[in-house]
This record gives structure tokens, C-alpha cells and sequence, in this order.
């Protein structure tokens, strides 16, 4: 049987009797003295260490951002059209009030200390060849009945397509915000689609599991109670709902719900830390499940650098699966 002392040491991101302590006590507090200026309908806000726009926009955790320009990111959150620029440690977002700012630290994620959890991969002998793969991305804090919805559509599916069949399924249901942009579909609006419509747009098998979903919940299932349940008992709730297995059971937990140790394992991932923990020979659940433990409370955060190294060096894979 493996055992965690089967781990060589130095091999796990946060020791659970030093480093994770720490690292837990300091990622739980605001850590980043923000400076934030309004002028012109936006906020500038400086002195934002280990965040990369363009790699946490792109990175397929969110759908509905666009790069515009270099360094800029049109995106669609709650409702509203939302303009993000970055220039070094300096971001702007537009349109943005005093009245809205908080939305946005916390959707962005800008509170939590990356830097300390980025120098604890850095310590780490195995994950530190992850670090240059992903350095700076955040976990957006996002709605949790569009992800929930999201990630039923992201199943055996691509970035692109999916990204496209979310713009459709908005365009079919969704409000209009203006002329070429709607919003987010409440769970009423799709629950009324047949499953013709909807498979119309390019959803395929999983139509019956969106407008099956979107009834539970448009039907009175709280998404926002998972949020304080443990993750098991919150994973077991999701399970319930139609097309969702443990991957997008834990897709809308880590990208939705704050359950950061909320670990997607796919074929993809699963392949990845074979190679990087267990010597490319297949583990058992067990093992497996070990592996991630020792991870950490943020193990689903530590996924995200795992998940771009091995995107990018395509591990276990004979072909690249890319955008």
C-alpha cells in the first residue's frame, strides 16, 4: 500500500506540520496593499503582485472573455460588460465605481496572498517546473449557476467550442445588454428551451443534462449553500444533478463556490501527476487521492499550475490539446 512517507522529501508544496500552516494563515488574510484611484467611470489599481490577465482570462477556468487588445480583456460577468487592462503591477477596469470595486477584488481574486503559495511551488522539487507554465494566474470567483452550466457544456469538449456554444446559448436566452451582447441566462430562461433548441446551438448529448439542471435549480436548489458544506458533502450534492460527474463536480467548486481544495481530475490531469508523482506508473484511487491530499487546502489552485505545465510540455499526450 502507498503511504504519504512513500512522498521523498521536500516533495510536497506545503508540509502539513510547518509550511502549510503558514502558508494557510497568511493566504487566508488580505496580503496586498492595493492602491485604487478612480477617475474617467474606472478604478486603477497598483501594487497587484503574481497576476497574469492574460494567462487567468485564457486559461479555459472562464468563457466569456476576450482579448482585444494586447493586455486588455472585454469579459461579461454578472450581467455586465466589464474592460480589464493590465500594465505591470497596474490594473484598470471600466466601467468601475467605488460602489462596484469589491465585486471585482473578489471576482479577480486579488486579496489572496499568490505570492506566498507561489513561493511555496517554487520550494517544491517536483511542482517548481510548473511555476514558469503558470506563474500569475488567478482562480476567478465566478457566478455558480453559469459555471455549473458551463462546465456541463465544457464535458469532452474544447475551449473554443466551448466558449462558443455559451455565446449562443446567451444569444438564444439570454438579456440583452446591447446590440451583439447578452447576459448570462437565468435558470427559468433555460429550463424553457426544448432540447431541440438547445442542441441546436451545438450542445449535443449534454442538451437533456443543461435544461434538466436548470430546473433543479430554477425548481429551488440553492447553489450558494454548497459553499459552506465541506467539500465532500458539497461534491456529493452536485453529483445529483444531471451530466455532472467528480471532474465538473469540482470544476464548479474550485471556480465558483471558494472550495480551493477542490482538486478536476480528467484523463489529462490524471496523466500529469502519474508522471510528476508517481513515476509515470499508474497509481490507485487511493494513491491518487493521497497525492492531491497532501497537496494542501490549496490544491485546487496548485491544479491550475500543474494543468498549464503539463498543457504546455503536453504530458501523456501524443498529440498537443490545445485551444
Amino acid at each position: 500500500m502507498w503511504e504519504m512517507a512513500d512522498f521523498p522529501e521536500n516533495s510536497a508544496v506545503f508540509p502539513v506540520d510547518s509550511l502549510h500552516c503558514n502558508i494557510l494563515r497568511v493566504c487566508l488574510s488580505a496580503h496586498s496593499i492595493m492602491d485604487i484611484e478612480y477617475k474617467n467611470n474606472a478604478a486603477v489599481i497598483s501594487g497587484i503582485k503574481c497576476f497574469n490577465l492574460a494567462s487567468s482570462c485564457g486559461c479555459g477556468q472562464a468563457f466569456r472573455w476576450r482579448e482585444t487588445n494586447e493586455g486588455e480583456w472585454c469579459g461579461i460577468v454578472g450581467g455586465e460588460v466589464v474592460n480589464v487592462k493590465q500594465e505591470g503591477e497596474l490594473i484598470t477596469i471600466s466601467p468601475c465605481s467605488e460602489v462596484s470595486i469589491n465585486k471585482w477584488i473578489n471576482y479577480f481574486d486579488l486579496e489572496r496572498d499568490y505570492e506566498t503559495i507561489e513561493n511555496g511551488i517554487k520550494g517544491d522539487r517536483t511542482l517548481s517546473v510548473c511555476l514558469p507554465y503558470a506563474s500569475g494566474i488567478h482562480v476567478f470567483n465566478q457566478e455558480p449557476f453559469e459555471a455549473l452550466e458551463s462546465f456541463i457544456i465544457s464535458s469532452c469538449n474544447n475551449i473554443k467550442r466551448i466558449s462558443n456554444t455559451i455565446e449562443k446559448l446567451c444569444k438564444l436566452c439570454g438579456e440583452r445588454i446591447d446590440d451583439k451582447l447578452f447576459a448570462f441566462p437565468t435558470p427559468e430562461a433555460i429550463a424553457a428551451l426544448s432540447e431541440k433548441e438547445l442542441m441546436d446551438i451545438g450542445t449535443g448529448y449534454r442538451a437533456p443534462y443543461i435544461k434538466k439542471s436548470a430546473q433543479m435549480v430554477a425548481d429551488g436548489f440553492e447553489l450558494e449553500k454548497l459553499r459552506g458544506m465541506t467539500i465532500e458533502q458539497a461534491r456529493k450534492e452536485l453529483l445529483a444533478f444531471p451530466g455532472v460527474g467528480p471532474k465538473v463536480a469540482d470544476c464548479v467548486l474550485l471556480f465558483s463556490l471558494s472550495h480551493t481544495d477542490a482538486f478536476p481530475i480528467d484523463v489529462w490531469m490524471g496523466r500529469a501527476m502519474t508522471e510528476l508523482y508517481f513515476d509515470s506508473k499508474k497509481p490507485s484511487r487511493r494513491d491518487m487521492a493521497a497525492a492531491v491530499e497532501r497537496l494542501g487546502a490549496y490544491s485546487g489552485i496548485i491544479q491550475q499550475y500543474i494543468f498549464h505545465y503539463a498543457r504546455y510540455k503536453k504530458l501523456g499526450r501524443s498529440k498537443p490539446d490545445l485551444k
